[in-house]
């Protein structure tokens, strides 16, 4: 049985211009996209609310590629600004055969997960999902998502999700342009923290972060984030890669494996597994990309890659040396990769030319190939700026490093 509307008792949230049309949409796709600081993640938030609070028993969940990084987003603005046990909203902190949630007086539950933990996503169904920096997600990610929207309380289900632009052929852009997902644009007019529309001007926060940070940025930086383009990287490092012809699936499971490992801190970890085919063909078939690990953490999710893909080498940075002692110890063919930048990206661009495909899952190396970049300016001798660069690095170990596999012969 579909439920009636009912409203809630009282609405303390007006959105406006963009943020609203994100919040009164009912399509079954829908893309809140913006420059930071719009106002777009509070207006999720307060949809969600809102309509888990007019709706008894509906489920609904949100989400973020990482669930560290989700509590740092969009759970931060739902408790610090919706302030959802205002309306008799309990949580329960989550186990690890349930997924944290907030309860509503009304029977209705808001689950909060990760997709570094997909199991609690996808053994349980939803009226409505919204996933917070969609661009972090894969397409495969967003349609698994969308299978679960089945509950049948809402009277539409939806998927939605916001975000900053990326590269202009992100798969999220390419939805949006063929009609699959509707696309709203916001602006930093339609936060009122910002923009004062009775005088129609800047509020004193608004002009230190928009007019002054914000426009303050450089580069793609600053196409995204303040002018909400999506954009590229002028003086690309990989100029070659075309998304068109690059990105694709491929049947590669019995070639020959080696991986590439830039491990991340305080940055991602950056996982890739590389096939090679005995006509020379490469493919990167799988992506890790995870932030906030521990070092332990950080050697088991190499290691358990390892154990899924069985690789003859995992090529890491040489600075990592604890980590690579650690996988030898038990039993890993970790070592040192050639971490010669320059000779590695002629190797990654020979590459490309030889016809190397990226499976659309690996969205991260896909975005960061958009983005990587020289220096302005650049001379013959300059390495690319340290940014966006993670899964490139990656791939650059795996390609360039000594590997038994592409010289087709065992060393252990």
């Amino acid at each position: 049985m579909v439920a009636e509307l009912v409203q809630p008792e009282h609405v303390d949230y007006m959105p406006r211009g963009g943020c609203r049309a994100f919040y009164t949409a009912t399509e079954p796709e829908v893309l809140a996209v913006g420059p930071a600081g719009t106002g777009k993640t509070l207006a999720a938030c307060w949809k969600l609310h809102h309509t888990a609070l007019r709706v008894p028993g509906m489920r609904i969940l949100m989400v973020r590629k990482v669930l560290e990084d989700l509590k740092a987003g969009a759970l931060a603005t739902y408790t610090n600004h919706v302030k959802p046990e205002l309306d008799g909203v309990i949580t329960f902190g989550g186990n690890r055969f349930y997924p944290g949630e907030f309860r509503y007086p009304n029977g209705s539950v808001l689950h909060v997960v990760g997709m570094d933990k997909p199991g609690k996503v996808m053994s349980a169904e939803y009226d409505m999902a919204y996933v917070n920096e969609a661009t972090e997600v894969t397409e495969e990610d967003w349609e698994s998502l969308k299978s679960r929207l089945r509950n049948g309380r809402l009277a539409y289900q939806q998927l939605i999700g916001d975000c900053n632009p990326a590269g202009p052929r992100h798969w999220l852009r390419v939805r949006s342009d063929t009609g699959m997902t509707r696309y709203i644009q916001t602006t930093h007019k339609d936060n009122p923290a910002y923009w004062d529309a009775g005088i129609n001007d800047w509020t004193t926060l608004g002009y230190a972060y928009v007019q002054q940070t914000l426009s303050g940025l450089t580069g793609v930086r600053r196409k995204r984030l303040f002018e909400g383009v999506w954009a590229g990287s002028e003086g690309v490092v990989y100029p070659e890669f075309d998304f068109q012809q690059h990105v694709t699936t491929m049947e590669c499971d019995e070639w020959a494996t080696v991986m590439g490992v830039d491990v991340g801190t305080r940055n991602p970890t950056a996982i890739l597994t590389i096939r090679k085919a005995t006509d020379d063909r490469r493919h990167v078939q799988r992506e890790v990309y995870r932030r906030g690990m521990s070092s332990d953490e950080i050697t088991d999710a190499i290691a358990e890659e390892a154990d899924r893909t069985k690789p003859e080498a995992i090529f890491m940075d040489p600075s990592a040396n604890d980590y690579i002692l650690a996988l030898q110890r038990k039993g890993y063919p970790a070592r040192k990769a050639n971490n010669d930048v320059i000779f590695g990206i002629g190797e990654v661009t020979s590459a490309f030319a030889a016809g190397l495909t990226i499976d659309p899952s690996c969205g991260n190396l896909i975005a960061e190939l958009e983005t990587y970049h020289y220096p302005d300016g650049k001379i013959d001798t300059d390495k690319p700026v340290k940014e966006f660069d993670h899964s490139c690095d990656a791939l650059r170990y795996g390609l360039a490093s000594e590997s038994p596999v592409l010289e087709g012969r065992l060393v252990y």
